[in-house]
């Protein structure tokens, strides 16, 4: 009977595609939920010397697709491939002896100005789309818009690179940004916490070498948020807003601009649900298992108080000799913001 496996299967585009799965003798693999791309890292045997050549030595055009194959991992019937995306190399590093290579790569779009060109524009009678499908257009990416549409009389692009300007737009409206596959991926975080969890991780399930780590931050949770803005006619303007069901006396203090009320109260309850998610944040390392992926939720059992249901926010998958391992970083659904 065949024993259980787990590897990444890699394949490289260079001078041609290359299958490379063989060469690696480590991979690890970073998912984000937003706010970082997703990068690669792969160590490979290089004794022939054969990625000096001009064939394999890597280019700014080069890539990699990566895609985590399980068999028999938790059954005997088990073979699952999930694939993780394609990764553009980025860092190279040689090293002997023995000789060897590592290689990385990131989900960012290097060959453009993406992350490198500061930009001072100011966007006009627009709307969050709007703004992210030009960047997305000058990054040569694809954008997916899965979140409101929120409108703007009035957006400034401040000597931030686009990749800034965009996680941070993002981020105003409650929104996420996911780099993946050749894409932008813009999606409401509190429409995908509310979404059903995709697994259980109860405290029995962690074995010897698991671990977990919890942490709960009283100066991060509030009852409500107070929001300071001046209007058109530089007037100044507050808009409260108290979570349902909250009687406590902490208020979150934001002062920014707003083009109106509406816009105001878009910014506020977007900064006021990032600042919660902050206060009961963990951490698990498990034995791995490719359907830990950044953007799920799951629900947490056995912890007591800690219990609940939690959103990742990054995923590490770790491949090396002593085996394979998955680290999640998650916080606490905050799903009670209407």
């Amino acid at each position: 009977m065949k024993a259980r496996n787990a590897y990444v299967r890699l394949r490289y585009k260079g001078g041609g595609t290359m299958d490379i799965t063989e060469e690696s003798s480590g991979c690890t693999i970073v998912d984000c939920a937003s706010g970082e791309a997703d990068t690669i890292s792969v160590s490979l045997f290089n004794k022939s010397g054969k990625w000096f050549k001009k064939n394999y030595f890597p280019k700014s055009s080069d890539y990699i697709r990566a895609t985590i194959v399980v068999d028999k991992w938790k059954n005997d019937s088990e073979h699952r491939e999930v694939y993780q995306g394609k990764f553009v190399a980025d860092q190279f590093a040689a090293s002997g002896f023995p000789a060897t290579v590592d290689l990385e790569g990131m989900s960012i779009p290097l060959h453009t100005g993406f992350n490198v060109t500061q930009r001072s524009k100011t966007y006009k009678k627009t709307s969050l789309k709007s703004i992210l499908q030009i960047i997305a257009k000058r990054a040569g990416i694809k954008l997916v818009f899965e979140a409101s549409n929120h409108k703007a009389d009035e957006v400034s692009q401040d000597g931030n690179t686009d990749l800034e300007f965009a996680f941070s737009i993002c981020s105003d409206y409650g929104c996420c940004m996911k780099l993946y596959n050749g894409k932008m991926i813009i999606y409401d975080q509190t429409a995908y916490e509310r979404k059903a969890s995709r697994f259980t991780l109860n405290k029995s399930d962690l074995g010897d070498d698991s671990t977990y780590n919890f942490t709960r931050s009283v100066s991060k949770i509030y009852d409500s948020v107070k929001f300071q803005y001046q209007n058109k006619k530089g007037k100044n303007i507050t808009y409260n807003y108290n979570i349902p069901g909250r009687t406590g006396r902490r208020t979150l203090f934001i002062s920014s601009s707003a083009d109106s009320h509406a816009d105001a109260e878009k910014k506020a309850k977007a900064q006021l649900a990032s600042t919660l998610r902050e206060a009961i944040t963990a951490s698990f390392t498990v034995m791995g298992d490719p359907k830990y992926r950044a953007c799920r939720v799951f629900r947490v059992t056995g912890f007591g108080k800690f219990n609940g249901r939690y959103f990742i926010d990054k995923v590490t998958h770790n491949f090396s000799d002593e085996g394979y391992t998955s680290t999640i970083e998650c916080h606490k659904c905050v799903t009670n913001i209407r």
